[in-house]
C-alpha cells in the first residue's frame, strides 16, 4: 500500500469535524480471485452458475467489501501510519449502519486486478433514537482498472455512537438459539426464478424467502468468506463483555442475502447498484424472511434499467432494507 503523507514520530491527531472530509488513505491492490468469489457467494447462500461454474466468474453485488479486510484496510482498521490512524475516534467500536455499491458497467469478473482507494466521503452529527448523539462517517472506496478505468465505488457508513445502542434478546421475541447448522439447506433463493422485462410489473416481485433459523455456523461462514472477524459475532463472551444480550450477526450476512434474492431475480451481470441499510440487531435462532418487489422501469433510449426495493424481517418486524438498480438487456 501506498499513501501519499509520510507522518513522523509526532504529528498531531487529526480532531473531528467536517475538515476531515476528503482525508484520502493509501492505496492498495485486489486481485479478484474465482476460490474467493465462490467462497463468498456461498456465504451470502447464493448458488447461481454465473459464480460457481464460470471461468471467469462474476462477484456478487457485495463481493467488494472483502477487499478492505482481505487486501487493505477499512476505516476500523486503518493502517496506524496513514492519515485516518491520526482521526481522534476509536473507529473500532463503530456499528455498521450501512452500505452502498456502484458499478459503471458490468461487475468486475475473476481474474480481474483493480487498484483502490479510500476517501472520507463525509461526516454529520445527528440525534439517534437510541445510541444518544451519533457521528456518522461515510467512506468511499474507488476501485479502477490498472488502465485507470472507473470500475466501481464502495460506500460504507460507520456510525460512532455516544452509548451503546443495544437490543435486549428479549426485544427480538422467543428464541430457540440453535448454534450449529444441523444439515438445513440453505438453499431457498433457488426458487427465485430469473424474470425478463417482459415478465416484471411495478409493485411486484417473486414473493417472500424464509430462511431457516440463522446458526452461528452462517455468522461465521460470512466471517470467514468477507474477513470480518469482529468476535462478538461468533465469541458469546465476548458479546457480553461488550454489553450485548450475546453473540449477534453481521448486517451485511443479511445485505449479502437480500442482494442474493436480487440477482436471482434479474441477474448477476446485470446489477449496477446496491444498498442497504439496518435498523435492527440479528440474533442467532432469528427466522429471517426476504422480499423484494419493482419500483420503477425505465426504457428511454434504448437502455432499460429497473429499480428494487427489498427487506428483510424477523416476524413482522423489519430488520433491514435495501435498494438496488439492474440494466436489463
Amino acid at each position: 500500500m501506498t499513501d501519499d503523507w509520510s507522518p513522523s514520530l509526532h504529528e498531531p491527531t487529526i480532531p473531528v469535524d467536517e475538515h476531515i472530509i476528503g482525508l484520502q488513505g493509501p492505496t492498495y491492490e485486489v486481485d479478484i480471485e474465482r476460490g474467493r468469489i465462490r467462497q463468498f457467494a456461498k456465504s451470502i447462500y447464493a448458488f447461481d452458475p454465473a459464480y460457481h461454474d464460470d471461468p471467469r466468474a462474476v462477484v456478487p453485488p457485495t463481493f467488494l467489501i472483502m477487499s478492505g479486510y482481505h487486501y487493505g484496510y477499512i476505516l476500523a482498521r486503518a493502517p496506524k501510519e496513514s492519515v485516518f490512524g491520526r482521526i481522534d475516534e476509536d473507529f473500532r467500536t463503530c456499528a455498521d449502519g450501512g452500505e452502498e455499491f456502484v458499478f459503471h458497467g458490468p461487475p468486475p469478473r475473476a481474474g480481474d486486478r483493480l487498484i483502490a482507494s479510500t476517501s472520507m466521503h463525509d461526516f454529520k452529527e445527528r440525534q439517534g433514537r437510541r445510541g444518544g448523539r451519533l457521528r456518522i462517517y461515510v467512506t468511499r472506496t474507488k476501485f479502477h482498472s490498472p488502465d485507470g478505468r472507473h470500475v466501481a465505488d464502495w460506500y460504507e457508513w460507520n456510525v460512532k455512537t455516544a452509548q451503546a445502542p443495544v437490543q435486549a434478546l428479549d426485544d427480538a421475541g422467543p428464541h430457540n438459539r440453535p448454534y450449529f447448522m444441523k444439515g438445513d439447506p440453505r438453499d431457498q433463493f433457488n426458487a427465485v426464478a430469473r424474470q425478463s422485462w417482459a415478465d416484471l410489473r411495478v409493485g411486484h416481485g417473486p414473493g417472500r424467502v424464509t430462511m431457516p433459523p440463522l446458526t452461528v455456523t452462517d455468522i461465521v461462514a460470512y466471517q470467514y468468506a468477507s474477513g470480518e472477524d469482529g468476535p462478538t459475532h461468533h465469541d458469546d463472551g465476548s458479546a457480553r463483555a461488550c454489553g450485548y444480550p450475546g453473540i449477534y450477526s453481521m448486517g451485511m450476512l443479511h445485505g449479502g442475502a437480500m442482494a442474493t434474492y436480487a440477482v436471482n431475480w434479474l441477474g448477476p451481470g446485470n446489477i449496477r447498484r446496491f444498498k442497504c441499510r439496518f435498523d435492527e440487531m440479528q440474533f442467532p435462532g432469528d427466522v429471517i424472511s426476504y422480499n423484494g418487489w419493482v419500483v420503477r422501469m425505465s426504457g428511454e433510449q434504448g437502455a432499460r434499467t429497473v429499480d428494487i426495493e427489498l427487506d428483510f424481517r424477523r416476524g413482522d418486524s423489519v430488520l433491514g432494507r435495501g435498494w438496488a438498480t439492474f440494466a436489463l438487456p
